[in-house]
């Protein structure tokens, strides 16, 4: 299948990159050195698996609606993972990955939901004007003064494959009513067919000093982020009932998380997860760690969900003092986590600090300069390749201790409660005043 060459091609980018990001162990030089008996650690062949898996899905076209591709790589990778994963999708074609393995699968209908979007803004090509020129509808949030002479590639789909057909932005309106745009590009020979995914003319990703540069992060890490997880799960045999939602058409209003809740998709007693990118600032680095966030620009998340995943963070730092991670509110936009929360459900957020958010690029914020543009402010989008790796392992360990969880702030109630009762109590008859 055809989807099998963004595999190969994302293998061949992790060893070209592995160098960087193994702290001095020797990379091998070409993939059969990968398959090879060779010496490299455990750690280092997990986050080559895992790079791999990122590297494939980020080179996929993909905008809202017209997320098939991403779709495709997702249906064939867990038939990988054999009976292990079960897959459905539901009446708008979002795509349900679900985990069950022993006793923590039996617990009253209550899944762990991992939630991220399969789409990224981007453009979809309507038809061609009388004189040639290519007319295109751009989904999702960029400003129209970064099109400017910017360059563009429509996927054109070819038996056994595919390939990118470049072209150039001559013009941009902006639409009353609509999350849309009316863009005007340069034609080109090939007869590209209405409905075909354009996006930014980036190169496919790489990775250089840790950063992780691609035309599409921004949710790609976070579906990437979910077949990462359950690959691991399946591995490492973790109980646990586990859910990965992977929705459409998040940039033009949270549509597949709106179907999924307005329709009840997922069990009302679910605890929900969303996987994000999210613009980086001063205080939300890269290089960090992954981030727990507490909320967005609309309100905060759970309260108790999003304790629960600090202190399961705050158990893998107290093992291990190499892992890093942040807690933050990411104010940059209103995330699908939010919408979960509106119609009742238990939810919280993971991310990642993203550079160039929506591939714009502005001097002085994250990502200016890391990879390559394609316009004046446009350019690939960047997360450090350590804080997904630090993302995959939260989330397993999410998993493994999901079974204590209790929603709400009960948990630390009784934990204030003792600490009263305990110390604080003796504390008040020994120090009257």
């Amino acid at each position: 299948m055809w989807i099998l060459s963004f595999v190969r091609k994302g293998l061949d980018t992790v060893v070209r990159s592995l160098r960087d990001l193994t702290r001095g162990e020797p990379a091998p030089s070409d993939a059969a050195r990968v398959r090879s008996a060779d010496p490299l650690s455990t750690t280092t062949r997990c986050f080559m698996n895992h790079l791999q898996i990122l590297t494939s899905l980020c080179n996929l076209p993909t905008a809202p609606y017209r997320e098939q591709h991403v779709i495709a790589w997702l249906l064939e990778f867990a038939r990988s993972l054999g009976e292990a994963v079960r897959v459905r999708r539901d009446g708008v074609r979002n795509v349900y990955l679900e985990y069950r393995r022993g006793r923590a699968s039996a617990r009253g209908g209550r899944p762990l939901v991992i939630e991220a979007h399969m789409d990224h803004p981007g453009f979809v090509l309507m038809g061609r004007s009388r004189a040639g020129e290519l007319r295109a509808e751009f989904r999702g949030g960029v400003r129209p003064s970064c099109f400017a002479g910017a360059r563009v590639g429509f996927w054109e789909e070819r038996e056994g494959g595919g390939r990118w057909v470049r072209t150039r932005v001559l013009g941009v309106k902006q639409v009353r009513g609509k999350r849309t745009l009316r863009v005007t590009l340069a034609g080109v020979r090939e007869k590209l067919p209405a409905g075909a995914i354009g996006m930014w003319d980036l190169p496919d990703a790489r990775v250089t000093k840790g950063i992780f540069a691609a035309r599409v992060c921004d949710d790609i890490g976070g579906v990437a982020a979910i077949a990462c997880l359950l690959k691991e799960l399946v591995e490492q045999q973790v109980e646990g009932h586990v859910i990965g939602l992977c929705t459409r058409a998040e940039e033009v209003g949270f549509a597949g998380v709106l179907a999924v809740c307005e329709n009840g998709w997922i069990p009302r007693g679910s605890s929900v997860i969303g996987l994000e990118t999210s613009k980086a600032s001063a205080g939300s680095p890269q290089g960090a760690g992954p981030i727990i966030r507490v909320g967005d620009r609309t309100g905060i998340f759970s309260p108790g969900l999003s304790y629960f995943l600090s202190q399961t963070a705050g158990h893998i730092a107290d093992e291990d003092s190499s892992f890093k991670y942040q807690r933050k509110l990411m104010d940059g936009g209103t995330c699908n986590s939010t919408a979960f929360l509106a119609y009742g459900y238990d939810s919280a957020g993971l991310c990642l600090a993203l550079g160039n958010y929506h591939n714009m690029t502005v001097k002085g914020e994250v990502g200016w300069g890391d990879g390559t543009k394609a316009g004046k402010a446009i350019a690939s989008e960047t997360i450090h390749a350590g804080d997904f790796a630090g993302m995959v392992r939260l989330l397993v360990e999410t998993v493994r201790r999901f079974g204590k969880y209790e929603p709400g702030l009960e948990v630390l109630r009784k934990r204030l409660s003792k600490m009263h009762r305990e110390e604080q109590q003796e504390l008040f008859r020994a120090n009257p005043v």
